[in-house]
């Protein structure tokens, strides 16, 4: 798994889950997703939401917005393990634009547990 990878399956909504960072030294990643983007309710997309939209990567059919309140670290091997039995399904990769910008939105995101942003700035610093 690489930073910017994205996947399927990992929940029962079938939101696309995005690899937003890793760390090879012990096999942990950060996963994010993506949920639709609801202007009105705005319960966890407020002024640091990441916006993406349809175009910005293949998958989104409507605006969504990153749910940096569900992001959280995760073992690389259960996610290889997800996709060599089928469990998940490997997307097309983010560009390098976006993922910078969904990362950089995950440092200034007040939803974001510390944890997984000081594993976040400490897998990009690895790089």
């Amino acid at each position: 798994m690489n930073p910017g990878d994205t996947l399927t399956g990992l929940d029962a909504r079938n939101h696309l889950w995005i690899v937003v960072a890793v760390s090879i030294a012990d096999g942990t990643a950060v996963v994010a997703n993506l949920t639709t983007h609801d202007e009105p309710r705005k319960t966890f997309c407020r002024q640091d939401c990441v916006i993406v939209r349809p175009g910005d990567h293949p998958y989104p059919s409507h605006d969504s917005c990153v749910f940096y309140r569900d992001a959280h670290l995760t073992r690389m091997d259960l996610l290889q393990r997800g996709l060599d039995n089928r469990t998940y399904s490997l997307r097309d990769p983010l560009s390098d634009a976006l993922l910078v910008r969904i990362q950089q939105g995950a440092l200034n995101s007040r939803l974001i547990r510390q944890p997984v942003k000081s594993a976040i700035l400490r897998m990009i610093g690895q790089s």
